[in-house]
């Protein structure tokens, strides 16, 4: 388990937060749908009263379902903002088992917007683990990390960015005074506190590179009492650049949903999406109909189940309950000695729940913003940055993640863009954890078996990438054997997939040179059938020319014979039969002279003439 300090809070007025939610299923889960109108008022307080912050002890005494053995050392309360009680923020804190001292504070925030951080508590990320009897077990695998359940009086919800990243400013130096173990002197009469990492996922994408340039530009002010030790981030399948991550068919390609022809239609109906991020419409309509249009299209027909887009290994009923345990976190958090316990609201109009409408709403507009400049800037201030994406999440995918990484330019780019892969392996496991590259002050993840909640599926994996990041342990367990060639995003682009006027003329010059190659075919068949129909006439002539001159010398050598057969012959008559002889020695003669090139021809004609 990693040596740190935990710190789970909220971000901002009436906001504790979880996974990014789908646009089109923002609502609230159907686990406590019977509530819907005490849901509606989440986070909402009344009569509230003032916590005295100076005096009010925070510890966690007795935590209904934690057996009393189990000792965890746990603090909960609320801390208000601008001195006011409307709004309070709402944090779990568990101090590191070993090394408390000297062992870093490390803050874990979830997204949303709206939903709750409970679900990272107690879920994997923390030291406890809630059964479905409402007990309370350890996680053997995780350190503590963090959570939050804040609320506002009336509909005071936050609405700005920087506003948000102003009021958590405010509420971490606040718990740093609350928890003055953290700090110790600094120059002058400001303080310094101990090393800080701030963690978390999905729409974290947008929370924390937005807190982290707050508070390093803080930490530059003359009026700064704190000075926050902000040490490196970690984003886990975060949402931080929608022109890119908006776009989901090359992904669903790779799953084997689509094939190459509906990618060249989403990427083109995509346009409609980029033209209304151009125009800053940064919650449109268009920008969703791309995963929309995937899900639905890989429904299996009428009363199926839909494609988890949060793990795309399942097809569930509700995609929106995910992760499925939340439904246990809901009854147990709002039981009244629970919230006694971690110092929550009592109040009796207060009913939490995972998820809000209101703080959707009043955030949904900064959807399509990209904070990839703000990520950009801290890694060009030597900040350490880790990204990591579970291999089996759709909704913020690693091919977008990879992507978007290969936009960022700062004084390390070359060095990640050269650095290897390695695969990345756990104590424990047989199979890979998952696949590394490193580079700079940046460090990228895929981690293998894992959906958009990577520390619920795999804990002992998420434990130990939190370990390694903190105390800087490289992820070089095994270099990968294929050549990473150097590239940038631009190389990922395809004709086929953006231009259908260059598609046709790439089609055209490719049957241009199918044409030209069929020609070129043609003629050198004919070439071939020239050149040996030439060498077997040859053979033919030369094999015929021989047959004719040995029956040549054939008929000579017969006629020759018969001549010196005659001569020997002394009869009566010799004279007569010599002359007869002579007159058809010369016919014959006479006639092989004319014949000669017809027997050329035709050896069979020399058969003939004998």
């Amino acid at each position: 388990m990693p040596a740190a300090h935990m710190l789970l809070a909220v971000v901002a007025r009436g906001l504790a937060s979880a996974q990014r939610l789908s646009p089109t299923s923002h609502h609230v889960p159907n686990s406590a749908a019977h509530e819907v109108e005490k849901l509606e008022r989440y986070l909402v307080a009344s009569n509230i009263k003032k916590p005295k912050q100076k005096t009010i002890d925070d510890l966690i005494g007795n935590l209904p379902g934690l057996d009393p053995v189990l000792e965890v050392a746990q603090h909960a309360g609320r801390i208000a903002l601008h001195d006011r009680d409307a709004n309070q923020i709402f944090y779990w804190h568990f101090q590191a088992a070993q090394n408390a001292d000297t062992a870093p504070l490390v803050i874990w925030l979830n997204g949303g917007p709206g939903c709750s951080s409970m679900q990272g508590l107690f879920l994997g990320i923390s030291p406890l683990r809630l059964e479905k009897n409402l007990s309370i077990g350890m996680n053997v695998h995780n350190q503590p990390v963090g959570t939050g359940m804040s609320y506002t009086q009336g509909n005071d919800y936050r609405s700005n960015e920087e506003a948000i990243a102003k009021d958590f400013y405010e509420f971490l130096t606040k718990f740093l005074q609350r928890h003055a173990v953290y700090l110790s002197d600094g120059t002058g009469s400001g303080k310094l506190s101990r090393e800080i990492y701030i963690f978390g996922e999905s729409h974290a994408g947008r929370w924390i590179p937005v807190f982290s340039e707050y508070i390093l530009n803080r930490n530059g002010e003359l009026d700064n009492q704190i000075d926050v030790k902000l040490e490196g981030i970690g984003i886990g399948n975060g949402w931080v650049h929608p022109p890119i991550q908006y776009e989901y068919s090359d992904f669903a390609h790779g799953l084997g949903l689509l094939t190459f022809g509906q990618v060249k239609s989403l990427k083109k109906s995509y346009k409609e999406c980029m033209s209304a991020l151009q125009a800053k419409t940064y919650y449109a309509k268009s920008c969703f109909n791309n995963l929309d249009a995937i899900t639905g299209s890989v429904m299996p027909g009428k009363g199926g189940y839909t494609l988890n887009y949060y793990d795309v290994r399942h097809y569930v009923q509700n995609v929106s309950a995910y992760p499925f345990e939340q439904s246990t976190i809901v009854q147990y958090m709002n039981l009244i000695d629970v919230l006694k316990a971690v110092h929550g609201n009592e109040d009796r109009s207060f009913r939490f729940n995972i998820c809000s409408n209101k703080v959707y709403g009043a955030l949904k507009k900064f959807d399509g913003v990209s904070t990839l400049d703000k990520v950009a800037s801290l890694l060009q201030k030597g900040l350490q940055v880790l990204f990591y994406n579970g291999q089996w999440d759709m909704m913020c995918n690693h091919y977008g993640t990879e992507k978007l990484l290969l936009n960022i330019d700062w004084n390390g780019s070359e060095a990640y863009q050269q650095s290897s892969k390695y695969t990345w392996r756990v104590k424990g496991r047989k199979e890979p954890a998952g696949f590394a590259q490193q580079g700079g002050n940046l460090t990228y993840l895929v981690v293998a078996g894992a959906g958009h909640v990577v520390p619920l599926d795999v804990p002992d994996v998420a434990a130990d990438m939190i370990y390694r990041f903190i105390h800087r342990i490289k992820f070089k367990d095994k270099e990968q054997t294929v050549t990473n060639a150097r590239l940038n995003a631009t190389d990922l682009s395809f004709p086929y997939c953006y231009s259908s006027s260059k598609s046709i003329a790439a089609n055209a010059s490719v049957n241009q040179a199918v044409k030209i190659s069929a020609e070129a075919d043609t003629n050198n068949t004919w070439l071939w059938m020239m050149l040996l129909t030439a060498v077997f006439s040859s053979v033919v002539i030369i094999f015929a020319t021989i047959g004719c001159l040995r029956r040549r010398r054939q008929w000579s050598h017969e006629l020759v014979s018969q001549i010196s057969d005659d001569k020997r012959v002394e009869q009566p008559g010799n004279d007569v039969l010599k002359e007869s002889l002579d007159d058809s020695r010369n016919t014959i003669e006479h006639k092989a002279s004319n014949s000669e090139s017809e027997r050329a021809c035709s050896p069979r004609m020399e058969v003939t003439d004998a």
